[in-house]
């Protein structure tokens, strides 16, 4: 049997804009943000694109992402792997991290930031998506057993998906 595994790129949803004197990694998601986590959990649950595993930046509107997400989607909140690193980080590290993570782990959600994700998705995809707004899930595989053997310009676009908010 061939093993799959699949990528989901998730940008973090809208964010506020800087208060007066509020670190960037402090912004939180607008109402409107918020809502589109819940409209995009929905369209990944019935794309059947359930991570066995998320890493998430730990900057606050990502933060927010993930633990609005993962109730929708049945994941274990306690699961999610907060990583500092994943803040505003460029393609080249996230695709590390992807490629560093366990072979058990079939469908890893990585929760970050662009251009960082726009790029890497881009990277990874022949025929590359236009972009990521915010909430967009890129779901990306590859018919490979170890995270590591995924490589550029060689995924398959499973998905594309944007919030309808």
């Amino acid at each position: 049997m061939i093993m799959m595994k699949t990528l989901l790129l998730i940008r973090h949803a809208e964010a506020q804009w800087d208060a007066f004197g509020q670190a960037d990694i402090q912004r939180t998601l607008t109402e409107r943000g918020i809502e589109q986590v819940h409209d995009i959990a929905n369209s990944m649950k019935g794309e059947s694109l359930i991570p066995n595993a998320i890493f998430s930046s730990s900057a606050k509107r990502a933060e927010m992402t993930a633990l609005l997400l993962v109730p929708d989607i049945d994941f274990a909140a306690d699961k999610i792997q907060w990583c500092d690193d994943l803040y505003l980080a460029e393609a080249e590290h996230i695709f590390a991290t992807a490629q560093q993570a366990d072979d058990a782990i079939q469908t890893l959600a990585i929760i970050a930031h662009n251009p960082g994700l726009s790029e890497l998705a881009h990277y990874l995809l022949p025929n590359p998506t236009n972009g990521m707004s915010p909430a967009t899930v890129v779901a990306i595989t590859w018919p490979v057993e170890h995270w590591q053997d995924i490589s550029a310009k060689t995924g398959a676009l499973r998905a594309h998906l944007q919030p309808n908010i």
